[in-house]
């Protein structure tokens, strides 16, 4: 079967006179099609709500974030910048002759449980506990250089109760400690609570997370449940917040309903183009099932030629409709639609049957690898698995079969396609990404799939002669990792050919080497290039 990007080579297809034979039919509108319209604008009305909806919300977690940040800034402020010079001056000092000022000046800081004197790198000296000896490090990581900040979960007299330390230098190796309480910011927190948070929380990167209940979380800790963030331009911290239920599940209703009511209004002119748009599709589908029923559909294959010899080693079968009234069809213009519909069993199945009963006609001196292209829905249909294995079992000894699926189809990674996948590689049949590079492409479906060949599409071919040659070293190294064998796609001139032969694409095809032809002219194509 072949996909859309293969219709280059047709250049007798008259795609807007047979646009214009479809335009005459005049299909019955389905009752069925008008209220899957309607239905669609109503959804895309409700995204809209819900993106709205979530500006909303995330505008009042910002706001809530705003002001506790400010609130816990106005705190932390406050802590080091009351009774500064005080407490430095003593700083340094034996403990025995300022630990009553020192316990004195701790009187007039809030929110902190104790200060504590530091010299070289150590605690000697504390307003609450008078003469200690910890080390500065055990309190904080950072460098005692400058002002610094921490998050505990407990201190050693107190075990259990969170506390912000902060540190403030005093010159010549001494400093100032300060242990702020954890309630006092937990209480700041709280107030969020009461604007129409649901949760709050202080955050250190690295360090850990201070809750609005006091309770202190390891920096592992899922931060998931907080839905806006918010960083102190003046501190290394972050204040996290998630709105409430209600306020969210409110906000939510109240866009639903309104952007459902704009959904309804325009429901009618939706559904309306909707059905005229799906008109001609209905017409294109009837003609390709007529088209298979009368025999207008014929097979042609394209050489796939080594680089290094240019022998052939294998072909791609490729689909070809020519209409008795409009002629040569371009499967541009009806291989979208196939591949969406119910006819899509009947045209792949054609194709492999066609492919396999031509192929057998070849000499059998010649091995050939014949491949098809299919669409990740075939893999899922019952019966498929079935119909290949019995058609390859059909192909001479030294042919075998490969099946190409376009990337720009997202393949579902269930247990039904590993299993097939398994079932027909155990057989000896071959899979290959058709198009690798171009839309949805993605490395991970090279890792969570079994393919044998990468396909590289003509875009990347062609931009070779323009400097495009390092898109291809890229493709051939990725494939390379995945244990993949390259061929590229549209090869026309001998510069692209000695480029990819440079690049290490072990296998090419393209008008450059042959045009895709019936299967009785590619016998002696076949021949010539193993000679």
């Amino acid at each position: 079967m072949a996909d859309a990007t293969k219709a280059v080579d047709m250049g007798s297809s008259r795609p807007v006179r047979t646009a214009t034979i479809f335009r005459r039919a005049a299909p019955r509108l389905s009752l069925a099609l008008a209220v899957g319209g309607g239905a669609l604008m109503m959804l895309v009305a409700i995204v809209l709500g819900e993106q709205h909806a979530d500006r909303a919300v995330n505008h009042h977690g910002q706001l809530i974030g705003n002001d506790l940040l400010l609130s816990v800034d106005r705190i932390l402020d406050g802590v080091v910048s009351r009774r500064r010079t005080e407490l430095a001056a003593l700083a340094g000092q034996p403990c025995a002759e300022v630990a009553r000022s020192l316990a004195e000046l701790e009187t007039h800081l809030r929110y902190v449980r104790a200060v504590a004197l530091v010299f070289n790198g150590r605690l000697y000296c504390s307003s609450a506990l008078g003469p200690i000896d910890r080390p500065l490090s055990a309190y904080l990581t950072s460098s005692a250089r400058s002002d610094s900040i921490g998050l505990l979960a407990q201190t050693p007299y107190q075990p259990g109760e969170p506390v912000i330390v902060m540190y403030s230098p005093a010159g010549k190796g001494a400093g100032v400690l300060y242990v702020v309480e954890g309630d006092y910011l937990a209480d700041a927190l709280a107030h969020g609570i009461r604007l129409g948070a649901e949760t709050a929380a202080l955050s250190m990167a690295g360090i850990g997370i201070l809750n609005d209940h006091g309770r202190f979380l390891s920096a592992s800790a899922s931060q998931a449940a907080y839905a806006t963030r918010v960083t102190s331009h003046a501190w290394p911290f972050a204040v996290l917040v998630s709105s409430s239920e209600g306020f969210t599940s409110g906000t939510r209703l109240k866009y639903r309903l309104a952007y459902g009511a704009v959904g309804l209004l325009l429901a009618a002119l939706i559904v309306a183009a909707y059905l005229v748009a799906s008109a001609p599709r209905r017409v294109l589908l009837s003609a390709v099932r007529h088209a298979l029923r009368r025999g207008e559909f014929q097979v042609v294959y394209q050489p796939i030629i080594a680089t290094v010899t240019r022998s052939v080693v294998g072909v791609e079968a490729l689909l070809r409709w020519h209409h008795p009234k409009w002629g040569a069809i371009s499967p541009a213009v009806f291989m979208a639609e196939v591949e969406s519909s119910e006819l899509l069993p009947a045209v792949t199945q054609f194709v492999l049957r066609t492919s396999v009963a031509e192929m057998t006609l070849c000499p059998p001196t010649i091995p050939l690898r014949i491949a098809v292209n299919v669409a990740p829905k075939d893999l899922e249909r019952k019966g498929f698995v079935a119909e290949v294995e019995a058609l390859n079992e059909k192909l001479p000894a030294d042919s075998s079969l490969v099946l190409e699926l376009t990337e720009r189809f997202l393949l579902s990674e269930s247990a039904r396609t590993a299993a097939v996948f398994q079932a027909l590689k155990a057989k000896g049949i071959k899979f290959a990404i058709d198009d690798f590079g171009t839309q949805h492409s993605n490395l991970d479906v090279l890792d969570r799939f079994p393919f044998d060949y990468v396909k590289i599409d003509r875009q990347f071919v062609n931009q070779i002669d323009t400097g495009g040659a390092h898109l291809i070293n890229g493709i051939v190294s990725v494939a390379r990792h995945f244990g993949l064998q390259v061929i590229a796609e549209g090869v026309e001139t001998e510069g692209q050919h000695q480029a990819l032969l440079l690049a290490g694409v072990p296998f090419a095809q393209g008008y450059l080497y042959q045009r895709p032809v019936p299967a009785g002219k590619l016998v002696s194509i076949a021949t010539a290039g193993n000679a």
